[in-house]
């Protein structure tokens, strides 16, 4: 299954049932942190698996991590530490999101848990690192199905979509149950050139970014901010992340981590291959002052 369609099926999981992990998915995800893609390799990351996942949402209740404050239990935990650098925390969102994407596979739940107190979660945890806990992601079989057509509710019963083309013809994308999250369309996050010079669809197509574009709506940020945007020129893409001085500069450097990674594997897809610079880019005076340039793909 490609990176593009799986983006469909992740979601994040705040109900777990209270079983285990089995031995085979254990190994499979062990694996998969054995195998981190390279950019992990610019990054001293580590991953820390957590077996008691009930004592741990007790413990770490009460303001040291959790989704809006509220620890979030889980049969189990990962707990990813890095260096206290914004490029590392960039590169432990790409490689967290990587895990989590490919945990989906094996219908694996997960979901991104903040950490509010780095050093008494470690403390807690017992884990002996001078890294900072910069996440824990749960992990666990998700207690409730939800039909992946949810997301695509405000389309309407039979007609065209990104869907119908991407090979999902059956979808009934009338069902609406849950409560859809209001997303941008892809001409609301994306630049040619230069800020502000908003393209139409066409144009998109044209340069072959539509399809990567699209799924990139799919990737979480912190309080679904969606606080990206791109600019295309030539064979570059920068991204901006949009600054808060509400959250931590950690979170605001793993939401660019992940949006790296949706829009480098969407891009990867569509046979567009290429890498991101984490560099300190300078950029044109017309950005507003509340984004900053988080990365250059380079293809």
């Amino acid at each position: 299954m490609k990176s593009l369609k799986l983006a469909e099926k992740r979601r994040s999981v705040r109900e777990y049932k209270n079983k285990k992990l089995t031995e085979d998915d254990r190994k499979y995800l062990n694996q998969l942190i054995m195998e981190k893609p390279l950019i992990a390799e610019d990054a001293s990351l580590e991953f820390v698996f957590v077996e008691n996942g009930e004592k741990t949402a007790k413990d770490l209740d009460g303001g040291l991590a959790g989704y809006f404050g509220k620890m979030i239990e889980a049969p189990h935990y990962f707990v990813l530490l890095s260096d206290p650098k914004s490029k590392c925390y960039k590169i432990a969102g790409y490689v967290g999101e990587w895990l989590i994407l490919n945990a989906t596979k094996k219908d694996i739940g997960t979901c991104w848990i903040e950490v509010i107190d780095s050093e008494k979660v470690k403390e807690v945890l017992n884990i002996q690192s001078d890294k900072e806990a910069v996440a824990l992601i749960a992990a666990g079989y998700p207690k409730k199905e939800y039909k992946l057509s949810n997301i695509y509710a405000s389309i309407k019963r039979g007609s065209i979509s990104a869907l119908t083309d991407l090979g999902y013809p059956n979808i009934d994308s009338g069902y609406s149950k849950e409560i859809v999250s209001s997303r941008k369309s892809i001409t609301e996050f994306v630049f040619i050139d230069e800020w502000g010079n908003v393209p139409d669809v066409e144009e998109l197509e044209m340069r072959g970014i539509h399809e990567a574009l699209f799924y990139m709506r799919l990737a979480p940020s912190y309080k679904n901010r969606q606080p990206w945007y791109f600019i295309v020129k030539g064979n570059e893409i920068d991204l901006f992340i949009q600054q808060s001085d509400e959250i931590s500069s950690c979170i605001q450097c793993l939401d660019a981590g992940i949006a790296m990674f949706y829009f480098e594997v969407g891009l990867h897809d569509v046979g567009m291959k290429g890498k991101w610079n984490l560099s300190d880019f300078e950029t044109s005076t017309d950005i507003p002052k509340d984004y900053k340039i988080a990365g250059r793909y380079q293809y």
